[in-house]
């Protein structure tokens, strides 16, 4: 009897679609110019106040983290500062690491929201490309504390908008991760109590009742009136007291930079005209900015004769939002800068995930059976991909440089240098330059919360060897003090004072207030611990000056051993600011 063996049937492998593909290319080829970007990129101003502070109070100190850190309330991003000080200080390509990560986790979010709204077709791909290639969100996000503020609120509006539109269409458990994004967003930055908006607008544009599921967005109220109670409770208002009076002139002007100089030149992957001061963008020539404001016009004429009202209504939810970045702004900056903080990127960028999903709601009819535009739809998709690729590429790489921070890099760096030639260098502590960290910034802008966490640094400690750094990190040898006052001339010829463990007052000639730099010029036949001013110091056998920063009010310097030795005389005492090689 013979038995038929039958073969198994070969297995098929699926693979990616030319869609899949050309989605793929337009989410990582910006992707990898940010990267290179913001792993050669520095730490500045708010980066190294929020690590210094980090490193003082570690991950788990609840006052660190719900501080009022200059209006924001950011547990979420102070977390990850301390966090990533721990593991390594002063590391910038591993602090940049979990945003880069989770930029790529919004990028594939949204590519699967705009595939479970609407279907695969060739169509998405430009919303797609808007999101990713937009000069909006790749370049403010190459400052490390700003990118820890927005770069979470995308991602948790791209998450909460996936889940929440998986609830309105298959119902069950999803709703809990539309709330669970929008939580997370909450603990990174304020701007994301606009995504239970985001939330209800797409609920309109999809045809969806509100009335059927009234308990979810009572839920949302509930999570969002807790929120502005607690952060009400716990931050000071940003609205500036004093200056200039707002009128409507200058808010139109406002409006009219955040539009025309930062908001249609990003979202088309410009502005091509370069970097302007500080993190701004220069300002387009006239003409492009005309050509940006008649393409935009366009875009919204044609939307409304392709999408009718639901493109109305899309193109309503863009303007709502971007008048709160408006207002926003006009509260807290407009009196204080004046209309040129409209030309700050930092204001707008998370509209670019906003006015990506509200242009695909404009020109497509959402549902995965929605008719997918004929064989037009795919070369013209095409096209405006790999414009939008090009436009961005140019628009990044001129803008891109101005947020490298070179010069807080090269200060750090030769500072490491120089603690690793010589680990026994001490630092007397001083301001570092303002486009390091501001001088608004108090003490937190002192090269000791700069430097400070690098391994082997020392700043502010008594020694016969102080060195003070200069506006690149370069470290030079303090000579002497410019002396604002001098100790008076001790009683015993040829020695001045005599400290033994009696404590020995050293009147000055008058009383100074404030940060100083004290030196004392002193002999001792053997080497013994002492104090100066409370300070542990050690005199050293033989002829040397010490060098002691000292502040506060004070009109005689108190010296003495701390136990029995060769008695020290103290010769001079003078105390000002340091003079260098």
């Amino acid at each position: 009897m013979l038995v038929q063996i039958e073969k198994p049937a070969p297995r098929v492998t699926r693979r990616p679609s030319a869609l899949v593909f050309a989605a793929f290319v337009a989410g990582v080829v910006p992707f990898a110019l940010h990267t290179w970007a913001a792993l050669h990129g520095n730490f500045v101003q708010d980066d190294f106040v929020m690590t210094s502070r980090a490193a003082a109070a570690g991950p788990f100190d609840l006052g660190y983290l719900f501080q009022d850190y200059h209006g924001h309330l950011q547990p979420g991003g102070l977390f990850l500062a301390a966090v990533l000080t721990w593991w390594a200080p002063l590391n910038f390509p591993l602090m940049v690491a979990p945003l880069l990560l989770m930029r790529a986790a919004a990028t594939v979010l949204f590519w699967c929201l705009l595939v479970r709204c609407f279907g695969r077709r060739w169509a998405i791909l430009v919303p797609f490309t808007v999101f990713t290639a937009s000069t909006l969100l790749l370049v403010p996000t190459l400052w490390w504390a700003f990118g820890a503020q927005v770069v979470p609120v995308v991602l948790a509006s791209t998450g909460a908008l996936y889940w929440h539109v998986r609830y309105l269409r298959d119902g069950g458990r999803w709703w809990i991760g539309a709330f669970a994004w929008t939580l997370f967003g909450l603990a990174f930055y304020e701007k994301a109590a606009v995504v239970p908006v985001l939330l209800a607008g797409v609920t309109v544009l999809l045809g969806q009742s509100f009335r059927d599921r009234w308990r979810y967005w009572a839920g949302h109220a509930v999570l969002l009136a807790a929120f502005v109670a607690g952060y009400l409770a716990l931050t000071s208002s940003q609205v500036a007291p004093g200056g200039p009076p707002m009128t409507a002139g200058t808010v139109a002007d406002l409006t009219g930079r955040m539009l025309g100089d930062i908001f249609l030149p990003g979202l088309a992957g410009g502005p091509w005209s370069g970097p302007g001061p500080g993190a701004t963008w220069a300002p387009s020539p006239f003409a492009v900015v005309v050509l940006l404001f008649a393409a935009a016009l366009a875009l919204l004429v044609a939307g409304a004769r392709v999408g009718g009202r639901r493109a109305w209504r899309a193109w309503a939810l863009l303007g709502l939002l971007f008048a709160v970045d408006v207002g926003l702004l006009a509260l807290t900056r407009l009196r204080e800068v004046g209309p040129a903080a409209g030309d700050d990127p930092r204001y707008l960028a998370e509209l670019a995930l906003t006015a990506a999903l509200c242009g695909a709601f404009a020109f497509l009819a959402p549902g995965e059976g929605a008719p997918s535009g004929g064989t037009r739809e795919r070369p013209i998709a095409l096209i405006v991909c790999v414009l939008l690729l090009v436009s961005s590429t140019i628009g990044f790489s001129r803008l891109a440089p101005a947020l490298r921070f070179e010069h807080s890099g090269q200060y750090l760096g030769n500072v490491r240098a120089a603690v690793a030639a010589d680990p026994r260098l001490v630092f007397y502590d001083t301001f570092v330059p303002s486009d390091v960290v501001h001088e608004w910034f108090g003490v937190d802008s002192r090269a000791s919360r700069v430097a400070g966490l690098l391994p082997g640094t020392h700043f502010d400690q008594p020694t016969n060897r102080m060195h003070q750094l200069d506006a690149t990190g370069t470290p030079h040898l303090i000579t002497g003090v410019s002396a604002q006052a001098r100790g008076l001339p001790g009683p015993v010829p040829n020695c001045g004072y005599t400290v033994g463990e009696t404590p020995v007052r050293v009147p000055l000639d008058k009383p100074l207030l404030g940060r100083h730099l004290l030196k004392i010029d002193y002999f001792t036949a053997a080497g013994g611990e002492g104090l100066v001013e409370r300070t542990p110091v050690w005199f050293q056998a033989g002829l040397h000056s010490l060098y002691l920063p000292v502040d506060g009010l004070f009109d005689h310097i108190g010296v003495r051993l701390s136990s029995p030795g060769a008695p020290v005389c103290v010769a001079k005492v003078e105390v000002g600011q340091p003079v260098t090689q």
